[in-house]
Parts: C-alpha cells; sequence; structure tokens
C-alpha cells in the first residue's frame, strides 16, 4: 500500500520496548516528585489508592483491593490510615445503606488534584523541549499504545 510503513521487526520493537519501560521509569520518578511536592507523606502507595478512589468514587472496600491488587486486610488498613489523614472516608452507598463507600474528602480532592496538576505542568515542560511534530507522535503513539493494551488485558 501507498504512504503506509514497514511492519516493525523483533529488535526495532525490543528496542521500543526497552525505550518504553525507561520512560515509565522515568514518569515514575516524576510522580514521585510531583507527589512529594504536594506532601512529603503522600508516598506511592497511599497517592495509588487516592487516585483509584479518586476516580472511582464510592466503591467499595472489596473492588478497591481488587482493582489494586491488594489483599482486603491491606486495603482496609490503607484505607483506615488516609481516613485518620483526612483524605478518604467511608459512606453509605446511596440506594443500600449496609453497603459503604469509599470517597475523597474535600482534603483529599485538593491534594490529588494538586499532585495532578505538578505532575502534568512537569511533562508539558519536558514536552516543550521536543520538536513539535515529535511531541505530536509521541501523542499518537500513546493513544495507539493505550488502546493496544486495553486490547491484550485480561478479562
Amino acid at each position: 500500500m501507498e504512504g503506509r510503513l514497514p511492519e516493525p521487526t523483533a529488535e526495532t520493537l525490543r528496542e521500543a520496548a526497552e525505550k518504553l519501560a525507561d520512560s515509565a521509569e522515568a514518569v515514575s520518578e516524576i510522580a514521585v516528585s510531583a507527589a512529594a511536592a504536594v506532601d512529603p507523606w503522600l508516598l506511592p502507595h497511599r497517592l495509588r489508592i487516592l487516585r483509584f478512589v479518586g476516580d472511582r468514587p464510592g466503591l467499595n472496600l472489596t473492588r478497591l483491593a481488587e482493582g489494586t491488587g491488594m489483599t482486603l486486610p491491606r486495603a482496609s488498613r490503607m484505607c483506615a490510615t488516609l481516613e485518620a489523614a483526612e483524605l478518604i472516608e467511608r459512606r453509605p452507598v446511596r440506594g443500600d445503606r449496609r453497603e459503604i463507600g469509599l470517597v475523597l474528602t474535600e482534603r483529599g480532592a485538593s491534594l490529588l488534584a494538586d499532585y495532578r496538576d505538578r505532575r502534568a505542568a512537569r511533562l508539558t515542560d519536558v514536552m516543550r523541549h521536543m520538536p513539535g511534530e515529535s511531541a505530536l507522535a509521541l501523542l499518537a503513539g500513546l493513544r495507539s499504545f493505550v488502546s493496544s493494551l486495553a486490547d491484550t488485558q485480561d478479562p
């Protein structure tokens, strides 16, 4: 087909995978730095729970544990710690007063928003130093990667 690029070789895919892993580590360092700038207490495992609850308000403890790959007792302890810090709270779920859902407090939502803003600002700064066509190619590649990742996930 005219204008179509050739399929990547196994070697090219391996090199891309290594670069992606290196990039993921660099992005992870940016995320850790952004979290520490917001609050040094906001360690990655705490942030993970905040993000998960923030993206799924009202989820119960069992779903949190399943979604994060934690045991139920560990998830419960993490939530107790975040609740004591007034970052999340447990509330009855609408329509089923017996079920308890997890939600961010105003403070938790503010802290999470601040973290996400700092992370995005740092990543934006990095991309500003890239040639425009490279930044656009990165965006296109990431969109395709996320789509492919979703297609290869176990149900």
